[in-house]
């Protein structure tokens, strides 16, 4: 197993992989836009907002297992984390995906009544809740491969599953000369395959070694501890989700069609920013560090937030100066697009290392135990600073868009500036405790 102790091995990967996993929403958008009509592109949005609860749910179990096994150096007692993760994924994902795929009329109305439930439409959705559950098992499995710091099959997974995707895409909508195209189906078949080849590979390590660690399985007690940092996360990224939502909802209402569009498509380009490579770095890091010294822990995170907010704020700064050839490339025959949309992408990636400061501090209070208090200050600035000021743009005389990057911009600031402190304070107040590691039970 490819593993390095260093972060300049680790990060690396983490960053990388991020960004691919990112690009295939995009990916998706251009095949839609490509050979469907604006219907298609309905579907695959509610589709993805339906997806998101699921998602989320398993992604705050992967942190916490990544966190969890980040902290202990016996191997075998590592994988009861896991474990107790994919079985919590499975209890989970079965009875809502299985709800979601027998109903999916009235999901699917539910978030948009324009959203087409012909035949073709519903496969795909029924599809892409399969790929969803195989996404999910991955998520638990990324996490434990994470706090091994395996960059290889990290990075290696999401590139071959990303390949295939588009690869399948490709061949299942153009048909190649060697059968008849197919319809909108096609694309959930695709995230169905490549994503069931991305579980197969980590289940495929998984096994190499399980035979030769042979490991315990998971107590009560770590079910518990699982739980306990799961939970907090999963509650935390669905209300987020819900505050990100008021500011297409505020920006429509007071703005109309044109500057949410110019939102919708700046948002999609910040979605691209592999951040959340740097937090997974920071998670997995700064809790191995704080378990031996605050201190450590301290330079450790101190190094990580610095090169990200350095390398991704001289990448926004650059796309920032180069908004205008960008937009042209990217919408060449829309010049009422470009020319709402330019001032609000230069205002949104000049402050691109605010928002990935936000995000990597997040992981450093959640690898010092301070979950709570990290999502209570990121929700507080979203629902007692963000969204308020967002219902107060109808009463500023001359708001417009650019108005709206600036409010997200004083957000991000201020809150950052709130974690930086809080994460200083309780290095200098508390020493971390100690953790004992539970003896290893033999098996006989």
């Amino acid at each position: 197993m490819f593993s390095k102790s260093n972060t300049f091995f680790t990060t690396p990967a983490f960053v990388i992989g991020i960004l691919f996993l990112n690009l295939r929403p995009l990916i998706d958008k251009l095949f839609v836009t490509q050979y469907f009509s604006s219907s298609e592109v309905v579907l695959m949005g509610t589709v993805s907002l339906l997806t998101f609860i699921p998602e989320c749910i398993v992604l705050s179990t992967s942190y916490a297992v990544q966190s969890l096994t980040s902290r202990f150096s016996e191997k075998p007692y590592k994988f009861c984390y896991l474990f107790a993760g994919c079985i919590t994924t499975i209890i989970v994902m079965i009875p809502l995906l299985t709800l979601l795929s027998l109903y999916p009329t009235f999901f699917l109305h539910f978030i948009s009544e324009k959203t087409p439930t012909d035949p073709a439409s519903l496969t795909f959705f029924r599809l892409s809740l399969i790929g969803c559950f195989f996404q999910c098992l991955i998520f638990c499995l990324r996490g434990f491969y994470s706090a091994y710091r395996n960059n290889r099959i990290f990075f290696s997974v999401i590139v071959i599953t990303l390949a295939l995707h588009s690869l399948f895409n490709k061949v299942f909508l153009s048909g190649l000369g060697l059968f008849s195209p197919w319809g909108i189906q096609s694309m959930g078949l695709s995230y169905c395959l490549a994503t069931m080849f991305g579980f197969a590979i980590y289940a495929e390590q998984l096994l190499n070694d399980a035979r030769l660690l042979n490991p315990t399985l998971p107590s009560s007690s770590q079910y518990s501890q699982l739980l306990k940092r799961a939970v907090p996360l999963a509650v935390h990224g669905i209300v987020d989700h819900i505050g990100t939502t008021f500011i297409f909802t505020c920006t429509s209402s007071y703005f109309g069609l044109i500057p949410l569009a110019s939102l919708h498509l700046v948002s999609s380009m910040q979605g691209i920013s592999p951040g959340a490579g740097f937090g997974l770095t920071a998670l997995t890091e700064v809790t191995k560090t704080h378990v031996i010294s605050s201190s450590l822990s301290r330079k450790t995170g101190e190094k990580i937030l610095i090169a990200g907010c350095f390398i991704l704020g001289v990448t926004g700064l650059t796309i920032s100066l180069a908004a205008k050839p960008i937009l042209a490339l990217i919408s060449p025959y829309d010049l009422q697009l470009q020319s709402s949309t330019l001032s609000l992408m230069q205002i949104t990636f000049s402050g691109l290392f605010l928002h990935v400061g936000c995000q990597i501090m997040l992981k450093i209070l959640q690898a010092v135990d301070k979950t709570i208090p990290a999502i209570s200050i990121n929700l507080g600035f979203i629902y007692c600073f963000r969204i308020p000021l967002l219902f107060s743009l109808g009463y500023i005389s001359n708001a417009s868009v650019e108005t709206v990057g600036f409010i997200l911009i004083s957000e991000k600031l201020i809150k950052l500036t709130a974690m930086i402190a809080y994460w200083q304070f309780i290095l200098s107040q508390h020493a971390p405790s100690k953790i004992q590691t539970p003896p290893i039970i033999k098996s006989t």
